[in-house]
């Protein structure tokens, strides 16, 4: 049986507060339904000047703190076939990690990313 591919998301917040909890609870659920997964969550300025050509991800989550750049984020992924949604405003602010990984899935599967 072939490995699955690993899951890359990266996650935009603000600076970073609560963004580790919820790499940390969103990895166990990954890691519980047998998923390859890694998250890394990065500030405003920092998705500003990610090169998703050099470090493709599958999909970008934004924070709701930082939602006004989904524009901006939106414009440099599109070209290369990146998913880029909004964190649901309940799931972040109650750091439910079970509820963020199946937002991830959920996009995935709409998008056909294989």
């Amino acid at each position: 049986m072939a490995e699955k591919k690993k899951l890359s998301v990266l996650m935009v917040c603000a600076i970073g507060m609560s963004s580790s909890l919820i790499e940390q609870k969103t990895s166990k659920v990954a890691e519980e339904a047998g998923v390859p997964f890694e998250i890394k969550a990065v500030t405003v300025p920092e998705v500003g000047r990610w090169n998703f050509a050099e470090n493709p991800v599958d999909i970008v989550l934004i924070a709701p703190q930082a939602r006004f750049k989904k524009r901006a984020i939106s414009k440099a992924a599109d070209p290369h076939g990146i998913i880029v949604e909004n964190i649901d405003s309940v799931a972040y602010g109650m750091l439910d990690g079970e509820m963020i990984f199946k937002q991830i899935m959920d996009a995935i599967e709409e998008h056909d990313v294989k």
